[in-house]
């Protein structure tokens, strides 16, 4: 679905889609890619205050040590002004508790929420390292958990392929819409 924002790697996310689709897991119809610096912390403190949330069992503190502006989108449901403005409910829980993975840790990351439903996003990636101050992720809804699937058979993928000159791309933000 398109609309007027174009945003940097909105191809890239569309590649990523069809990329799954042309496999056979046409459940994979949305893709946002989102570019995420950390505002304040280092991994310790972020680390400790994202486990104090789960043992509380509240949300985790993701506005207070991160920023997650958006990069590219694409969805045959809905356009990114839906998106937007749905994105504090449809980033769950699950997801959010793993940010600090996402962020400092070496790529590949790939997270999952088995509890996501409807536009809820079921899977967060790190496919590469970060760049700049900034990881990039890719969160995917897949309604019929087929991405799982995807990469249980699929051992040996080609990110590389899928994602063109991804790390290259990162560099030239310009977006600054944070979405939560």
């Amino acid at each position: 679905m398109n609309d007027t924002l174009v945003l940097p790697a909105d191809d890239v996310a569309e590649r990523i889609v069809r990329h799954f689709q042309a496999e056979g897991f046409a459940g994979i119809t949305e893709a946002l890619i989102v570019r995420i610096r950390l505002i304040k912390g280092d991994r310790q403190e972020v680390e400790a205050a994202f486990d104090r949330s789960v043992d509380l069992d509240v949300t985790p503190p993701v506005r207070e040590f991160f920023e997650i502006r958006p990069y590219g989108h694409f969805s045959e449901e809905r356009d990114f002004s839906a998106v937007k403005a749905a994105f504090a409910g449809d980033f769950g829980v699950g997801l959010r508790r793993d940010l600090p993975a996402i962020y400092f840790d070496d790529a590949p990351v790939v997270v999952d929420d088995a509890l996501a439903t409807g536009t809820k996003y079921d899977a967060m990636l790190k496919l590469r390292d970060n760049a700049g101050g900034y990881a990039m992720a890719i969160l995917l809804n897949d309604p019929n958990s087929s991405f799982f699937e995807y990469l249980g058979t699929h051992r040996a993928y080609d990110w590389q392929q899928i994602m063109g000159d991804f790390g290259a791309a990162a560099t030239a933000f310009a977006q600054d819409a944070d979405l939560l």
